[in-house]
């Protein structure tokens, strides 16, 4: 089975990394709002979160083959990183070292291989196709919070933060989980009002690639040996009183930001 045919076949390489949700039903603009004291579960009403679909014989095997194909895969990339001040700037800054990544979706595949061993912490869904997802990251040394995106996708939410204080960073496909595309959510900004942590826009390009243009996040899948950008811009906070028209202003910056600095980092790649 060659790699494009797997890639087609399943969500293993389409869809790598896993994103908090908006926890609230309220709609603006297209975005979910997480506007809501979430940080105690008691104070949560309605039936239990459903239990996560344990792992098959089967996708325990497909995990570890995608692991293995992960890793071949990404050994052979050749990485360049650009803002890694920001990076550092933003953990200096950061009330206990640790920040909140933000990339869009579609290009989380070099991103996932570049942070692998780094214990940060993301999200995935309670189906199945999240129990494959937890199998595929945890395998490469990620935190997996597992929460739905309907019933209690609050409660992934209060995973990601408790994860945070407990001392780790996340990430964040910030126009998930069901698009629209590059169009930025508010589960970060939440996250990070809750936590104190820093907001870090990143990003990553490939100068050859697979792009799957039917997916809806036209999922970037860089081919071998090909070089691959992986860049960071200025982090921000988001003070702990912000109110839902503060965060949709500041989700539209964010957008903003990744889009420029998609730009810059797919224009470093023609020098």
């Amino acid at each position: 089975m060659s790699l494009w045919s797997l890639a087609e076949i399943s969500p293993l390489l389409r869809r790598l990394c896993c994103w908090p949700r908006g926890p609230a039903p309220v709609n603006l603009q297209g975005r979910t709002n997480p506007i809501q004291d979430c940080t105690d579960l008691s104070a949560q009403n309605g039936p239990p979160d459903p239990k996560p679909y344990p792992p098959t014989i089967g996708q325990r095997i497909v995990a570890a083959l995608g692991r293995m194909m992960i890793r071949l895969l990404g050994s052979t990339l050749r990485y360049e990183m650009i803002g890694e001040e920001y990076l550092r700037e933003a953990r200096e800054n950061s009330p206990d070292g640790h920040v909140a990544l933000a990339f869009w979706h579609g290009r989380q595949f070099s991103l996932v291989y570049a942070w692998k061993g780094s214990n940060i912490a993301v999200l995935t869904s309670l189906s199945r196709d999240g129990t494959l997802q937890s199998l595929v990251l945890g395998g490469l040394g990620f935190h997996i919070v597992r929460g739905s995106t309907s019933r209690g996708a609050v409660r992934g939410l209060v995973g990601i933060i408790r994860a945070v204080k407990e001392g780790r960073d996340t990430g964040f496909a910030v126009d998930g989980p069901r698009g629209p595309h590059r169009l930025a959510q508010h589960g970060i900004l939440y996250a990070a009002m809750k936590t104190g942590i820093p907001v870090v826009p990143m990003t990553s390009a490939a100068r050859r690639a697979r792009v799957f243009e039917k997916a809806w996040d036209k999922y970037i899948l860089p081919l071998p040996f090909t070089r691959v950008v992986v860049a960071y811009d200025e982090g921000f906070t988001i003070p702990d009183d912000s109110d839902a028209d503060y965060l949709d202003r500041r989700a539209t910056e964010l957008g903003e930001l990744l889009d420029n600095l998609t730009a810059e980092a797919e224009e470093a790649l023609r020098t």
